[in-house]
């Protein structure tokens, strides 16, 4: 991911999201922003500049945590708890946020998060903070994220040796009885997407007993294949407008059956019930502390990998893209080599093809335990 700073003289059109104003220094992480800049011509731009990220010997007292670019919702949820239970714990006199992107409206409107820059931030705000934190870069276990997943919340409160205050249970309310239940079936990765054979077979056993609603989006390309494979007339289809639409419909939900999305962890935020379909990502990770939302384990083998690998999304190994499995690789030797090999790069345009064809860990959910353990858990909220 590239840190940079810029200076430029005159804004095109392409650049009037990122509120930029000329002859002004910024810095950035927006990889969109990165390449937009390379394009402009030469006599509009003052300066443009990688810059280093300098490891922290001396914790001040004004800090400026600076977040990964391109991040999910998820995350975005996970980064904005942990640093919320730092502001909380008044060890710094100041906390901002940079690089929250599309996401200032999570930071403030759910975690009172004032202090928080979008895609860029300004050299005199930067200078108003004496330490600047890049999570990614200060956090070991953040490195090598994309191929093993860390509990983000937990790595950053114990970095910094903040109690966790996230309640670990909470009282279940005895009289609700579940009539609809809400299923997520997508992810931004393949590998954590529920494939459409396994939301078929399921849906038409709950639809016996409950009302469903499936959640798309329909500017995702894979959305458009459940929709023409699932003809069962009795599901309803819910496509949110926007991120603060899907925050607002998930906030009413009664029940819900998640993938690793965004959709799970906004449904933490409001402490809503459910269960989490394993897949590559621990659900022991996923739900540590939250007990409204249990997990079917996921207990595919094979000579290259064991489920949950702790991959988050597809990888290029040799021009080659998919996961341990279907590449036929050890993944025990890729970790011990500390993931060198693989690289995230291009991912996206293989896709279609992984969702077309699941790799292991999702081809292999079983409908049938996965229909028992929503069944179990609603049959044990009802009689609580």
């Amino acid at each position: 991911m590239p840190f940079f700073s810029f200076s430029i003289s005159e804004i095109s059109p392409s650049l009037k999201k990122f509120d930029i104003i000329e002859n002004n220094l910024y810095f950035s992480k927006n990889t969109q922003l990165w390449k937009l800049l390379n394009k402009l011509s030469k006599s509009k731009i003052n300066s443009l500049n990688y810059e280093k990220r300098h490891s922290i010997k001396n914790m001040g007292k004004k800090i400026l945590f600076c977040l990964p670019p391109s991040m999910g919702i998820g995350d975005a949820i996970e980064y904005a708890s942990a640093i919320k239970a730092i502001s909380d714990g008044n060890i710094f006199e100041k906390v901002g946020v940079a690089f929250v992107e599309e996401y200032n409206f999570l930071f403030k409107n759910y975690f009172n998060l004032e202090n928080n820059f979008s895609y860029i931030i300004n050299k005199n705000d930067l200078e108003k903070f004496d330490t600047i934190f890049h999570l990614t870069f200060e956090i070991e276990s953040f490195i090598n994220q994309k191929y093993s997943r860390s509990d983000i919340y937990n790595e950053i409160i114990n970095f910094f040796k903040i109690k966790d205050i996230k309640k670990t249970h909470i009282e279940l309310n005895k009289n609700k009885k579940i009539k609809k239940i809400s299923i997520f079936p997508l992810s931004n990765s393949p590998i954590r997407t529920m494939p459409i054979e396994v939301l078929t077979q399921l849906t038409e056993l709950l639809v016996k007993q409950f009302k469903i609603e499936i959640f798309l989006n329909q500017n995702l390309e894979v959305s458009q294949l459940f929709y023409k494979k699932i003809t069962n007339k009795n599901l309803t289809f819910i496509d949110p407008k926007n991120k603060q639409d899907l925050i607002s419909a998930i906030q009413k939900i009664d029940y819900g059956v998640f993938m690793d999305s965004g959709p799970l962890h906004i449904a933490k935020m409001f402490n809503k019930k459910g269960v989490l379909l394993e897949t590559s990502v621990s659900s022991k990770i996923l739900l540590k502390n939250y007990k409204m939302i249990k997990g079917v384990e996921n207990s595919f083998s094979s000579l290259y990998c064991k489920a949950p690998c702790g991959l988050t999304d597809i990888f290029n190994y040799n021009n080659k893209h998919g996961c341990f499995d279907s590449l036929k690789i050890n993944s025990a030797q890729i970790k011990r080599d500390n993931y060198q090999n693989i690289m995230h790069r291009g991912v996206k345009n293989y896709y279609m093809k992984n969702f077309i064809k699941p790799v292991g860990c999702a081809y292999s959910l079983n409908v049938q335990n996965i229909y028992n353990a929503v069944m179990n858990d609603l049959s044990i909220c009802e009689e609580s």
